[in-house]
């Protein structure tokens, strides 16, 4: 592996992590956002199969689309309402009910109690009247059991959310958070319409970073090896070094030695020489000798003989 290529894995690192915290992010995210939609869905099919509104928890979430009840609810306001005992209303609490007469037939209407709860002793039911508080009228009295809920407040970020999802860059923004919440799906269906079949290809982002996250963990592994062997190697050179020098000096010594004894050894054999040529001159010199001293006697042998 070139260093230019781990530099660029080093450098990869920390985008990795970021990568992978993203994506359990993102995956813990869309995780929550589908189980509420999944719950939403399946509340609000099972009310509308049995004539209800559908509530979780004992709320429901209604839209003004009327000025009836200006100034405290505008044309297009998000509201919040409960269940509650419709016996136990008092005038001036607003109320939400289902309209069965009238202008009100079939709709659901928020109005404010003008009447508390009374006996029709006719038929032995309970009414109440309302009345929008920008409509100059009372409205039609009706029975306890049309109520839905009580008021409890407006969603205002709920209605800025509501509203900015009607506007192109809202569009543009559900857009963006449908691909990021599938975008390993679409990253996956992307190559099998291009046609990358290799396995890893197919590879997951969570697989990819496993995959070069243990790749550079091996290589640093070999690296730190590489230079481990290196400091041996340097250790183990030098050693062989001052060892070299300790050898080198003792054989310096036995040279000297041995060129002391060879000459000795030439200077006890001149010497000897010497010796043994002076031991032979003197011997020529005393065998020399007694012949001179032997040839006068000779001499006068020979001068007596004559004599006589």
């Amino acid at each position: 592996m070139s260093l230019k290529s781990k530099k660029k894995e080093k450098k990869q690192k920390p985008v990795n992590k970021v990568l992978k915290v993203f994506i359990i992010v993102k995956n813990v995210i869309f995780i929550v956002f589908l189980v509420l939609i999944l719950g939403l869905l399946a509340i609000t099919l099972t009310a509308h199969f049995n004539g209800e509104t559908p509530k979780l928890f004992g709320h429901a979430v209604y839209r003004v689309v009327s000025g009836s009840m200006h100034p405290v609810l505008e044309k297009g306001d998000i509201i919040l309402c409960r269940d509650c005992d419709p016996m136990e209303l008092k005038a001036g609490d607003i109320i939400t009910y289902d309209g069965r007469s009238g202008d009100f037939a079939g709709k659901r209407v928020t109005h404010r109690v003008v009447k508390e709860p009374y006996l029709n002793e006719a038929n032995g039911k309970y009414y109440l009247v309302t009345k929008g508080d920008d409509n100059p009228a009372e409205d039609t009295p009706i029975t306890t059991d049309q109520v839905t809920g009580k008021y409890v407040k407006k969603l205002d970020w709920l209605q800025r959310l509501y509203d900015f999802f009607l506007t192109p860059w809202g569009l543009l923004t559900l857009i963006g958070l449908i691909v990021l919440a599938f975008f390993n799906e679409i990253i996956n269906f992307a190559r099998a319409l291009g046609g990358h079949d290799d396995e890893e290809e197919h590879e997951d982002i969570q697989e990819i970073i496993a995959r070069v996250q243990r790749e550079s963990a091996e290589e640093e592994k070999r690296e730190l090896e590489k230079a481990q062997k290196k400091q041996l190697k340097k250790a183990k050179k030098a050693k062989n070094e001052d060892g070299a020098e300790e050898t080198e000096q003792p054989e310096g010594t036995k040279e000297a030695e041995s060129a002391e004894e060879s000459e000795g050894t030439e200077e006890t054999e001149s010497a000897e020489e010497s010796e043994e040529v002076e031991e032979t001159d003197e011997a020529e010199a005393s065998e020399e000798s007694e012949e001179n001293v032997a040839e006068p006697v000779n001499e006068n042998d020979g001068a007596d003989d004559i004599e006589e």
